[in-house]
């Protein structure tokens, strides 16, 4: 579904904060030309390392620091050292086995995009080859975590380019070779701390700020590849050892929608000028109430609101701020948030443990169903969970106007070193179980989209004795067929990871560095 046009306002309101827009970008691109498939590059590696990479291994060592520790769980690999301090950031990045330095701007990030090609899936039908993988941002000791560097807050496919949000920047890789097409690394001395799921017509946005305030928001254009608008809002500082609390971030029509505590701000997606403001005490006068979460998507803001007496659940117009509509909960019923705004389905609360799916015109209740749902367990914990970080969960669904799909709670596998789990289908009008999908392979399952031959998914796999598959799953009966088999080496990557899938081609970007390996995976 495209997310619908909303007209642009007769006079811009003022800016949020600092600078005015329009104004400068955040950000340039990175000085340089970027590598070309063939191309020679003006950096090499150290005497006495290979020529080439060799996929799988870390990559070349800095001069004067210890190697990059192997690839694996995080925790097995030690404290890793600083990074060394240098006057501009720098991003190296290794195509086709070379390796070209890039500098662009302050602070360091380290990106490498190691071209694969020619390993075979293997086995009967269809079969996919590794084109090229991405290695993870080296770990530095310093700024949010150790570890939540590495992470991926969003990835995108933009014409012949993937796309990762991470701590450092936004960086867009060819589909083709993964070589890098740009990148638009964070302002000096912030890093990423969140981005809107969701991009209209190739532009969304992220938040950004210091190790203790995420208090800047950020449009970009996925087309030109730059940061193009900024602006402050006002958000909580963090206090001694505590997360860092990252904003309510979505994208909604040509509206970027922003919660930051009890403040709700709409700002334009074309030049980030503010076109509404409202606070708790605003849309709920007299009735004590905070917000607890706002999510949109579309030509709707879902607000869920915590009050003395009684709790609340609004929708406003993305383009004006205005209530729509309000319904007020039963006493003693809670919600955290939504699972989903489209459709419309509240999560549970304390005290109250039913999911509930609401109509998205009146917010009224049409249907419930619990966890566990006829004897299965959901799997409900966030895609991107993180270890410093307290923002927008993103949870695995998919949804049409009449079902919607969730991923079962993964189970061991006897006598392996893994879990596997299905998709389950609920009714949305009843909230009763339609089926459970069945034909899987012995490994985890991710949802990729729903289309009009049913549901694409991707069975993760082991990368040691089983290979991952590209799976379509009949709408009717959840039986799974297979669309394609990937490589073994692939096995592993797509748990807890964004799947891509487009002609063929499938890009899996993990979110976190604990199972995978490659922090992009491109298969085709």
């Amino acid at each position: 579904m495209t997310n619908p046009q909303f007209p642009q306002p007769q006079q811009p309101g003022p800016p949020v904060g600092w600078p005015p827009a329009p104004q400068q970008p955040w950000s340039q691109q990175p000085a340089g030309v970027p590598p070309q498939p063939g191309a020679a590059q003006s950096a090499y590696p150290a005497p006495g390392q290979p020529a080439y990479p060799v996929p799988g291994q870390a990559p070349y060592p800095v001069p004067g620091q210890p190697a990059y520790p192997p690839n694996g769980w995080l925790g097995a690999a030690g404290t890793p050292p600083a990074a060394p301090r240098r006057p501009g950031r720098v991003a190296l990045l290794i195509a086709g086995g070379l390796v070209a330095v890039l500098v662009v701007g302050g602070g360091t990030a380290w990106g490498v995009a190691r071209l694969v090609g020619g390993r075979s899936g293997g086995g009967d039908g269809d079969t996919l080859k590794t084109a090229w993988t991405l290695d993870f941002p080296e770990r530095e000791k310093a700024g949010l975590s150790t570890y939540d560097k590495q992470d991926m807050f969003g990835a995108w496919l933009a014409g012949d380019t993937v796309v990762r949000a991470q701590a450092d920047g936004l960086l867009a890789y060819q589909l083709s070779d993964g070589a890098q097409a740009w990148g638009a690394p964070a302002p000096d001395g912030t890093s990423l701390c969140v981005a809107a799921q969701e991009v209209t017509e190739g532009r969304g946005a992220v938040a950004a700020g210091s190790d203790n305030s995420c208090n800047t928001v950020a449009g970009f254009d996925l087309n030109s590849g730059k940061l193009t608008w900024k602006a402050k809002f006002p958000a909580p500082v963090r206090e001694g050892r505590g997360p860092l609390h990252a904003p309510d971030l979505s994208v909604a029509g040509q509206q970027v929608i922003v919660r930051s505590e009890d403040t709700l701000i709409g700002l334009s997606l074309a030049d980030g000028r503010q076109r509404w403001r409202t606070t708790a005490t605003k849309l709920a006068p007299g009735r004590e109430c905070r917000i607890k979460n706002a999510q949109a998507a579309g030509d709707q803001v879902v607000v869920t609101f915590r009050c003395s007496q009684g709790n609340e659940v609004a929708a406003l117009d993305p383009a004006t701020g205005k209530v729509r509509w309000r319904q007020r909960l039963p006493e003693r019923q809670n919600t955290d948030g939504v699972l989903s705004v489209r459709p419309l389905v509240s999560l549970p609360g304390l005290g109250h443990d039913a999911y509930t799916v609401r109509d998205p015109g009146t917010g009224k209740e049409v249907a419930t169903f619990t966890d566990p749902i006829e004897g299965t367990e959901l799997w409900d914990i966030p895609a991107n969970r993180s270890n410093s970080i307290e923002g927008p969960a993103v949870y695995r669904y998919l949804g049409d106007d009449d079902t919607l799909y969730l991923l079962s709670f993964p189970k061991n596998v006897p006598n392996k070193m893994r879990s596997a789990n299905q998709i389950v289908a609920i009714d949305l009008a009843t909230g009763k179980r339609r089926w459970v999908s069945s034909g899987h392979t012995d490994s985890q399952v991710q949802l990729i989209r729903r289309d009009e031959q049913g549901v694409l998914a991707w069975e993760s796999g082991d990368r040691r004795d089983l290979r991952p598959r590209l799976v379509r799953i009949d709408p009717a009966t959840g039986r799974a067929s297979v669309v394609a088999e990937g490589p073994l080496s692939a096995g592993f990557e797509g748990e807890d990871a964004r799947i891509i899938e487009r002609d063929g081609v499938v890009v899996i970007v993990p979110w976190k560095h604990v199972a995978a390996s490659a922090a992009i995976t491109v298969l085709r």
